[in-house]
């Protein structure tokens, strides 16, 4: 198997993948920040409560989880480039099975920093989804559909054999735990022992591997899998998405069902106990991936009405260096706010400020990305990766 040349890349999905990460960012930053973390009354005692209110509502309808949609769909687009490419050559699957392997070590540590790591699960599923690969193209799709929803048939078992006996604690912060209050959990990230910091981290990754029973995100993440793997597969991603015949429908779907989750009470990380946080759950999912998919199709007909519009350049040196960008948003947020390593203002900004501090770290990744590909041909990280695949080092910088 030979790795892709940075000349055969598909241009927009570097794009789309640069959008995603700029939603993902606006997304884990509530952790970074300790906002996810700091008591409400202490929220409340920031000040500017009602801006931050509409930010968060906003933030909750356009952005959460749809952003982890459409980066999932890419890993599964990602892997049916690759096996179309060279999945009946020689070494393909001992070649892809490696990557994997890599990325969930490169995962661990980052895990390791900061509990909300999302590649460590990537690369478990990805051996998952390797092993359906041959799959004929109905099957995937309904293999999709069936992995997505699964979790909502889990629940309901939950929900008549043991989810009535858990006791929720009583919701005092954006994430409270059953085991350890928010302050505690503030005081340990704004702790000036490492070791606290560890153990505080190590407490949240512990639940944050709990919560994906209930939440079913190891389904769920193998099913968009799948679904990426059948829409590159039939070509809806970079042609179908942006017909209106079929963007319009995904655009009321997403809206609609968006909105009535957002009109209801409910929680995708709980055990159900009633049917209306099955319905809840079920009606959120489907708004997801259905908004998920109109962004993608806006964003393919706006790259395709204004090709040459500055911020899409942007966003395509961006989402070429995905893994040094997404690492890269930990090692900026924890500088920033961990009291540990640099300037503290773990729970000390409003939800305005925090998202005024993204912007500003998008801003540095999008001016690091545009310089950095004047003079090589991939990430940092990216390359360190394909080097440790092959197992020889790859020329990195452009030759004239």
């Amino acid at each position: 198997m030979k790795p892709t040349l940075a000349k055969n890349r598909i241009i927009f999905l570097d794009v789309l993948r640069g959008f995603a990460l700029v939603g993902i960012l606006y997304a884990n930053i509530l952790s970074w920040s300790g906002l996810k973390f700091l008591p409400f009354d202490s929220i409340i005692a920031l000040g500017n409560i009602e801006t931050d209110k509409l930010l968060y509502n906003l933030l909750k309808f356009f952005v959460d989880t749809k952003f982890y949609t459409i980066f999932s769909l890419l890993f599964g687009i990602g892997f049916y480039i690759q096996f179309s490419r060279n999945g009946e050559k020689d070494g393909f699957n001992k070649t892809y099975l490696k990557r994997l392997g890599i990325l969930f070590a490169v995962g661990v540590i980052h895990a390791l920093c900061w509990s909300g790591d999302i590649l460590t699960l990537y690369a478990l599923m990805g051996v998952l989804l390797w092993s359906m690969r041959k799959l004929p193209t109905k099957k995937l799709l309904w293999t999709a559909i069936i992995l997505f929803t699964f979790p909502i048939f889990l629940d309901i078992i939950y929900m008549f054999t043991f989810a009535q006996d858990i006791v929720k604690p009583e919701a005092t912060a954006l994430k409270t735990y059953a085991d350890m209050a928010p302050a505690a959990v503030v005081e340990g990230f704004r702790s000036s022992n490492y070791l606290d910091v560890f153990r505080t981290n190590l407490h949240n990754l512990y639940w944050r591997w709990y919560d994906f029973i209930p939440s079913g995100r190891p389904f769920k993440v193998l099913g968009l899998f799948m679904l990426g793997f059948y829409l590159h597969k039939t070509e809806f991603i970079t042609v179908k998405s942006k017909q209106i015949k079929y963007l319009l429908p995904l655009i009321i779907l997403g809206v609609t069902f968006t909105g009535l989750a957002a009109t209801m009470t409910g929680s995708i990380a709980s055990f159900s106990k009633s049917w209306s946080n099955v319905l809840y759950k079920l009606t959120h999912e489907v708004g997801q991936v259905s908004l998920g998919l109109a962004y993608i199709g806006l964003l393919a007909l706006l790259v395709d009405k204004f090709p040459k519009f500055f911020l899409f350049a942007w966003l395509k040196n961006y989402g070429q260096q995905s893994m040094s960008s997404y690492i890269g948003h930990t090692v900026i947020g924890i500088l920033i706010f961990y009291p540990i390593i640099a300037w503290g203002y773990f729970g000390e900004l409003t939800l305005q400020q925090t998202f005024t501090v993204a912007a500003g770290i998008l801003v540095f990744q999008f001016a690091f990305s545009y310089v950095w590909f004047k003079f090589f041909s991939f990430g940092p990280i990216e390359w360190l990766w394909r080097c440790a695949t092959y197992g020889k080092w790859f020329p990195i910088r452009k030759q004239k």
